[in-house]
This record gives structure tokens, sequence and C-alpha cells, in this order.
């Protein structure tokens, strides 16, 4: 009785932070995304789910009086497949960019909750020294053919809001919470779509204080995404040239002028470039993160808001 009691909580929990954007999920989601689950094994979590009569229509499961949002998930994953499509079109004209590592993609896209309006998050991981170069010529062509999410020019754009290099995977340090439930699920429904040297896995496994939170993912199951996009024999002997070439003392030159370039640019729209504690923004020679409405503290608080209605209403 306890175990179910502990085991309802969870499932509670996980489907009131799901519900926030409209997103059932399948019994297969539910139990790897579970919120602080007692021990359970899959088979016994089959059966408590049948026991504990968690409302299912179509396969998918959601907090009571919710079933509308069931058919809202299945127009979400068609809008988010067709801006997958543009993400990698994106990505097949950068990967040739001079130390750029992986491409994920992330936030509603990746999640498979994208709507009408959406933009496309990209999350890039370069080479060590090597950020501000990176980002440089990342924005510079995706820019050049309007791809990139500028001002108003929102739907269906790439929007470059994130950076990281190899050396910085670990993001546990721009949480907002140690339990920012937002970031963690975050961080575990990318879509690596360009990694030929597998750093999704090295991300997954940077990252493992998630697993005291969400203790079912399985970092060994890392994602085989039947259209991960391959590295073209011509493009690799092109970056593998300018990294030649932009190596040691002279490469560390040419990122410093790249990254001063930039802060100049950022200075003439009028915002801060120091950023104290903000988790938000954050400006370094590591992270580039330029997340000027961070929702995750509110996104927390709703959550919160969210299981206590539910734990009143019982």
């Amino acid at each position: 009785m306890y175990l179910e009691q502990e085991l309802l909580r969870s499932i509670t929990n996980t489907l009131a932070y799901f519900d926030l954007s409209d997103y059932p999920l399948t019994k297969e989601e539910l139990f790897s995304f579970l919120w602080l689950p007692p021990v359970v094994s899959y088979n016994d979590f089959l059966v408590a789910l049948d026991n504990l009569q968690i409302n299912f229509k179509f396969g998918y499961y959601f907090l009571p009086g919710r079933e509308k949002i069931v058919e809202e998930r299945r127009r979400k994953l068609l809008i988010s497949e067709q801006k997958l499509k543009i993400a990698r079109w994106g990505i097949r004209l950068i990967k040739a960019v001079p130390f750029l590592r992986a491409v994920f993609v992330c936030n509603t896209t990746g999640s498979g909750q994208a709507g009408e309006d959406s933009d496309i998050d990209f999350f890039i991981i370069t080479e060590k020294n090597r950020i501000w170069i990176t980002r440089f010529f990342v924005t510079l062509v995706l820019e050049l053919l309007r791809l990139r999410r500028v001002g108003k020019r929102v739907k269906n754009k790439i929007c470059l809001s994130f950076y990281v290099t190899t050396e910085n995977l670990d993001l546990a340090k721009w949480r907002v919470a140690d339990d920012d439930i937002h970031f963690a699920y975050w961080l575990n429904q990318m879509i690596p779509l360009f990694d030929p040297d597998n750093y999704y896995f090295k991300f997954l496994q940077a990252n493992s204080w998630t697993k005291n939170y969400l203790p079912n993912l399985d970092l060994n199951q890392v994602s085989s995404y039947l259209l991960k996009i391959p590295e073209s024999r011509l493009g690799k002997i092109w970056k593998n040239a300018w990294e030649k070439m932009w190596q040691g003392g002279y490469g560390d030159m040419i990122n410093n002028q790249a990254k001063q370039m930039q802060l100049s640019k950022m200075k003439l729209s009028g915002k801060p470039i120091d950023r104290g504690e903000d988790k938000g923004v954050v400006i370094s020679d590591g992270v580039l993160k330029f997340h000027e409405k961070d929702t995750r503290a509110a996104y927390r608080n709703e959550w919160l808001q969210k299981i206590y209605v539910l734990e009143k209403s019982v």
C-alpha cells in the first residue's frame, strides 16, 4: 500500500509537470520520466498503473479532466516533425563551421511540443577556447540565409541561444533550484541531429545529477536518432584545414578578436554584458546562454501550485 501511495504521488507529480505544456505521456514515457519515484520495476509499475486507475486514452496518460490534450499532443508531434526538417537543413549548412562539435535540437521542437509559431532551438557544443569563433560563423551563415531568429522573425527560425564548450558540458551550476524540474527534463529531451563524436552520451553523463530526480532514465540508451546528419568528406577537409590554421596561439588571437567583435555588438544593443548571478543569460568563454526570459523558476512555481491543488482535491 505504501509503495502504491508513493508511486501515485510520483505519477501525479510527473503528469502535473507535463500537463503544463498539454503533453500526455505513454506508459513507457511515464515510467522513464517519473519524478522522484520509489524503487519499482517496470513490470510492477504496469501492474500498479492498472490498479491506480490513472486517466488513459488512445495510449496516453493524463490528469483528470484533461482528455483534450491527447489530440493536442498528436498535433504538436506533426508540427515538431516539420520543424525538424528545417533544423536538418540548417545543420547541413553549418556543420563544416570550424570547431563545431555537435548540434542538438532542444526546447519545444526537441521534446515534440512545438506549436505553429514556435522557433527551433539549437544547443551547440564547440571545441574548448573556440566558442567565439564558432558562434561568429554559425550566426553569419544562418543570418545570411535568413534562417536565424531575429526580433519578431520567430516562426520556423533557428534560435542560437545556447553554446557550451567540450569542457563545460555539466550544466548543474546553472540550475535555478536544486530540483530545477524544467531544466532536468529539458536536458534529457534533446535530439542529437549532428554528433559525429558522440558528445550526446558525454553530455548526459556530465549531467547525471538529473538521475537524482529521474532515476528511471537510462543513460546507456543514447538516442540513435535515425536521421542524424553525417559529416561530408569535403566538409571535413575544409573544417580540418581551418582548425589546423587556427590552432595554438594564433587561434587564441582569432577567438579573442571574434569575442571582442561580438561583445561590442551586444553592447550596442543596450543590454548589459556583466549579468552577475543571472542564470538566464550567461556570457563566458565556456558557456554562452541567451535566455532573456528564463521561465524555469515560473515553471517550477506553477508546477508546485498545480500539485498543491491536486492534493487538496483528493
